[in-house]
C-alpha cells in the first residue's frame, strides 16, 4: 500500500500534475516529456551554446484534441519471467484513480516505467488484440532498468482501442526476482 501511495504521488508530481475533481468533470494539467537542455561546444576564445527545449503537453477535460476524461494510474509487480496483460477497454478489473471501474475507448497517453535496477521490461508482443502502438502485434519494446516508455496521441479521437485493447508487460527473466512497473494511461471513455 505504501508503494502504491508513493507511486501515485510521484506520478502526479513528475509526470501528470493532474487535478481531477470528484463530483465534477474536471481534468487539467500537463503530461509528457519536459526537456530543457543546453548543449555546449568550447572553442579557443568562445563557447557555443545550442538550447533544446520540448514542453509538456497540456491536457484538459473533454473529448476534443488534447483533452481526456479518464485516467488510469497504477503500479504492478511482476515475478521473474512473469507477464501481465492489462485490458484497457472492457476489463472491469482496472480502476481509475478513484477506484472506479474504467473503460478507455480512445487512448491518448501511455506512460510505462520500469522500476527495476537490473531487469528489462518487455512491452507488447502479445496477441492480435494488443494495442496498435507498434507496427505489428508481435513487436516488442524493451525498457531497460530505470527506463521509461512514453506514447501520445493528442488527436480528438485518440487511438481507438475498442478492439485492440490489451497492454502486455513482461519481466524478461534476468536480474531481480521481481520487478515493479508503473503504468499511466489517459484517454476517452
Amino acid at each position: 500500500m505504501k508503494r502504491r501511495i508513493l507511486f501515485l504521488i510521484a506520478a502526479l508530481l513528475i509526470v501528470c500534475s493532474i487535478v481531477y475533481a470528484v463530483g465534477s468533470t474536471r481534468i487539467s494539467g500537463q503530461a509528457g516529456a519536459n526537456i530543457d537542455l543546453k548543449v555546449y561546444l568550447a572553442g579557443d576564445l568562445s563557447e557555443a551554446q545550442v538550447p533544446i527545449s520540448v514542453a509538456n503537453m497540456s491536457w484538459t477535460y473533454g473529448t476534443g484534441a488534447s483533452q481526456i476524461n479518464i485516467v488510469y494510474a497504477d503500479s504492478t509487480t511482476l515475478a521473474d519471467d512473469a507477464n501481465d496483460t492489462l485490458d484497457l477497454y472492457a476489463s472491469g478489473s482496472l480502476l481509475d484513480v478513484f477506484n472506479r471501474a474504467l473503460t478507455i475507448e480512445g487512448l491518448k497517453f501511455l506512460y510505462i516505467k520500469n522500476n527495476s535496477s537490473d531487469a528489462t521490461l518487455k512491452v507488447g508482443g502479445g496477441a492480435s488484440v494488443d494495442l496498435d502502438i507498434f507496427a505489428a502485434t508481435s513487436d516488442i519494446a524493451l525498457i531497460k532498468p530505470g527506463g521509461v516508455f512514453l506514447w501520445t496521441d493528442p488527436s480528438a479521437a485518440g487511438l481507438d482501442i475498442t478492439t485492440n485493447k490489451n497492454l502486455k508487460i513482461e519481466h524478461d527473466g534476468t536480474g531481480s526476482s521481481t520487478m515493479a512497473v508503473d503504468v499511466i494511461a489517459m484517454g476517452l471513455d
